[in-house]
């Protein structure tokens, strides 16, 4: 899909035009081959600059070359892959997240966005969401991307812890390893965000320390930049503290789950004890074997029998209980 927007001031969103123009914003949502052949075509860019940005695996970076800037930095994505109904019950609202390059080629008189799919931040300017965006101003573009792409990667940690929190409620009385395979899905989640966040902080600060001449930097957007910075390492931290915690907390879980399982099996064998003497009991004077007259005679041998054998199990399980073996 290719989109092509102007505009000097956008309090509502900026207008959607027709062909390329200077100061216009070109957005490219994987591209078909005839979309990347015109804007290549129309601005003379290398086709591999386009091929390059849409690569899912391609590491954040900043190059400079023969009038133009190209930037990646990793977006947060909710990973729809996962198919929910395959999922416990208990966990079933549990979501995951990865990430995915986003591509900016920085030119002197135009803006080109490139990526795989819908890029939520981009979609705030489009909404008009981004109070005094316009196209023209490139530099201030770009940060204010940076800027809420980063307040992104903090909201989606957000809602990762709360979502640890919500699996920790299942572990007291978990016993299967559901709860685990949730836990293993965030840590995954955390991975990608941290690797994503340390690989955007070396671009913020290569940015920082050696603006291109494509990129700008005047007094307001240095103080957007840093802010950028703060909120990325904030995320970074959160992210890192959340991992680390995670990982405690798995090991946590895999403990409760072997005690439960532990307290489960050991009930099942106080049980089969008690009810082994009153089954022993029945099992030899079922034998043919000789029984006193007293007792074979006695209309209350059965009662006295069944008395007898409860009597023994209530003396068992008093002496368990007193051992502390249950």
């Amino acid at each position: 899909m290719l989109e092509i927007y102007r505009s000097a001031d956008a309090p509502h969103g900026p207008s959607k035009i027709d062909t390329i123009e200077s100061g216009s914003w070109i957005r490219m949502i994987q591209p078909t081959e005839d979309e990347i052949t015109y804007v290549c075509t129309t601005l003379s860019i290398p086709r591999d600059d386009i091929i390059t940005l849409l690569d899912d695996e391609e590491s954040p970076r900043i190059e400079h070359d023969d009038g133009r800037t190209l930037i990646i930095v990793d977006t947060p994505y909710v990973d729809d892959s996962t198919d929910p109904e395959s999922r416990p019950a208990k966990t079933a609202g549990i979501t995951s997240y990865t990430t995915v390059p986003s591509g900016f080629i920085v030119m002197q008189d135009t803006i080109i966005t490139v990526s795989l799919r819908k890029n939520p931040v981009l979609q705030t300017f489009i909404d008009g969401k981004v109070k005094n965006f316009s196209t023209v101003k490139k530099t201030r573009f770009l940060l204010q991307f940076l800027y809420r792409n980063a307040r992104l990667f903090i909201q989606h940690l957000r809602q990762i812890d709360d979502l640890t929190n919500t699996i920790e409620h299942t572990l007291y009385t978990a016993t299967k390893n559901e709860e685990l395979f949730e836990m293993l899905r965030i840590s995954k989640s955390l991975v990608y965000m941290t690797t994503a966040l340390k690989a955007n902080e070396a671009v913020l600060e290569k940015l920082y320390r050696f603006p291109t001449p494509e990129v700008r930097m005047y007094e307001e957007d240095e103080d957007l930049l840093e802010d950028t910075i703060i909120e990325n390492r904030q995320a970074l931290e959160m992210a890192q503290t959340y991992s680390s915690t995670l990982g405690h907390i798995m090991d946590t879980c895999a403990s409760i789950i072997n005690n439960n399982v532990n307290s489960i099996m050991k009930l099942f064998t106080v049980v089969t004890i008690l009810l082994t003497i009153p089954t022993m009991i029945a099992s030899f004077l079922g034998m043919n074997v000789l029984i006193p007259d007293d007792l074979s005679q006695n209309p209350f041998a059965f009662p006295l029998l069944i008395t007898g054998s409860l009597s023994i199990s209530a003396v068992l399980l008093w002496l368990l209980f007193r051992k502390k073996i249950i």
